[in-house]
């Protein structure tokens, strides 16, 4: 049993650094990068973007099984018992992940809407302003998608 609830927490951790540690670099390293190199509304970068998908839903479902698992596991848990602190911060911690599964949908409709807009443009002309606000949209989702991440990291810590 304990060499299970080790592995339940491996996987858990790994998941949770695959998710936050690919959208950290989505905005840090590939949007600056695009928009430096003037190539911020083209289709390399829209497939760049689109690559990282697969892994954020892999990583999202990962996260989700095993924290109920973890979750359900703990001998402190009690369904809708908020009477200590330990179930406060949990409360707090599930309420984080499910703002970070919304942004990641958010973000996800986003990048089809844009493929959409790259795909009807076509090589008629350049897309020019009209994805602009799509891209700006899809770094603010990743921000704060980083920002959540690093709240829910802390209150993990003050679970133990």
């Amino acid at each position: 049993m304990e060499f299970m609830l080790w592995a339940v927490r491996s996987l858990h951790l790994f998941s949770v650094v695959v998710w936050l540690g690919g959208t950290m670099y989505q905005a840090v390293v590939i949007f600056p990068v695009a928009k430096d190199a003037q190539h911020e509304f083209g289709k390399d970068t829209l497939h760049l973007l689109q690559g990282f998908l697969p892994f954020v839903w892999m990583c999202v479902w990962t996260v989700l099984l095993t924290g109920v698992a973890l979750m359900l596991f703990n001998p402190r848990f009690i369904f809708f018992d908020y009477n200590d602190r330990w179930s406060i911060i949990l409360g707090l911690k599930q309420l984080v992940f499910l703002l970070m599964v919304f942004f990641s949908f958010g973000y996800a409709r986003m990048l089809a809407s844009l493929n959409r807009l790259l795909i009807d443009e076509g090589q008629k002309q350049p897309p020019g302003q009209a994805v602009g606000p799509y891209y700006s949209r899809m770094l603010q989702f990743s921000r704060t998608n980083i920002s959540l991440g690093i709240i829910a990291i802390l209150l993990t810590a003050a679970l133990k």
